[in-house]
């Protein structure tokens, strides 16, 4: 059963609670060995599972095999554990994203790593406009072994089918905050070595998503960096629900449900509100790359907050709202100020549907 529980969340969660430790560490001296992962004793999450023997017994086999040449110091092992590891998730990742039809025609961005939903915990991978490869690392193991990740996945990608002829440009980027969590403290970057960054602010890359164009900023550090490419599905299907409705989409960033309302649901009209003066110009900047009536979709800068009360009060009504506020609790401290916000949010939004006809809302949290 202990095993059992490993396989299903990957994680070994460390409450900071020494007797849990403590039986913790006697259950592991009596277990038999289940996988490999990542150790880290500054961390919340103590090891990250990354191969698991119930998942690829093989390889587990494979990697067992070489740890014991290796204690045995035989002549002529030179064997990276990580690397085989990583080599197969990958591979497994881009499997799963080809029998999705990613990429294809109409899609040339999406999300082709997952964290945990790929068995790598940590690591995330977005493919923007079939050409740049962003990785997103939050856990120090990613930041230790970045040459490793960057190796094996630019080996990949040149034998991916859909990427043979491309040369791939992988663009590292981390989450410092989530990374001083994991005890891991972000190197400053170096001003004098900023060659990357000069031409960062002025390279867009057009990214498309079921046949909707966005300007992308995969070198920046603004806000414009890059896509939420973890919404593809959501964006489709609420477009699908869109026709002849008036749309009001909340912390919309680019602007990917309003666009999406528009061009693959025929929506009447769709209005997008964002905090972020720079999410709304780059809203303003999709709208246009896909040549949409601004008469038909507008965007503004507001506090969502301030934009709902006074919508309210001028007796406004929309027939679908999404509302995708960024995070309010990024800790559990937080919590409560959070589901507080959380809630006035969402009662604001609810009263904002159309009261006659009765609508839609979308909400979402992370």
């Amino acid at each position: 059963e202990n095993n059992k529980s490993a396989y299903l969340h990957h994680n070994i969660f460390d409450g900071s609670d020494e007797n849990n430790a403590q039986q913790m560490r006697d259950e592991i001296n009596k277990s038999q060995l289940i996988g490999y992962g990542v150790y880290n004793p500054h961390s919340m999450y103590r090891v990250r599972m990354l191969c698991h023997e119930t998942i690829h017994p093989k390889l587990t086999k494979e990697l067992r095999l070489a740890r014991k040449q290796i204690q045995r110091g035989e002549e002529g092992v030179n064997y990276e554990i990580l690397y085989p590891i990583l080599e197969r998730k990958l591979i497994d990742a881009m499997r799963l994203r080809v029998a999705m039809n990613l990429p294809s025609d109409m899609t040339d961005t999406y999300r082709l790593v997952n964290g945990e939903g790929d068995g790598l915990s940590g690591l995330a991978v977005d493919i923007l406009g079939g050409s740049t490869a962003i990785v997103m690392s939050s856990a120090a193991w990613c930041e230790i072994h970045k040459e490793t990740i960057k190796s094996v996945l630019a080996k990949l990608l040149k034998q991916h089918q859909s990427y043979a002829n491309v040369d791939i440009d992988i663009v590292w980027r981390n989450t410092p905050s989530r990374l001083r969590q994991d005890g891991y403290e972000v190197m400053m970057k170096d001003d004098s070595a900023s060659d990357e960054d000069d031409r960062g602010e002025q390279l867009a890359l057009v990214a498309m998503e079921s046949s909707v164009k966005y300007l992308t900023y995969p070198y920046s550090d603004g806000q414009k960096t890059g896509f939420y490419c973890d919404q593809r599905e959501n964006r489709l299907m609420i477009a699908q629900l869109c026709e002849n409705k008036r749309i009001l989409d909340l912390c919309c960033y680019n602007g990917g449900f309003a666009l999406n309302a528009i061009i693959r649901g025929s929506a009447a009209s769709a209005t997008g509100v964002d905090s972020s003066q720079d999410a709304v110009d780059a809203a303003i900047e999709n709208a246009s790359l896909n040549g949409l009536d601004a008469k038909k979709i507008s965007f503004m800068r507001d506090d969502i907050a301030t934009f709902m009360k006074t919508a309210i009060e001028d007796e406004e009504e929309y027939d679908v709202i999404v509302l995708d506020p960024p995070k309010l609790a990024p800790s559990l401290s937080s919590l409560d100020k959070a589901s507080r916000k959380y809630h006035a949010l969402n009662r604001d939004a609810m009263n904002l549907i159309n009261k006659e006809q009765g609508g839609l809302l979308l909400t979402c949290t992370c």
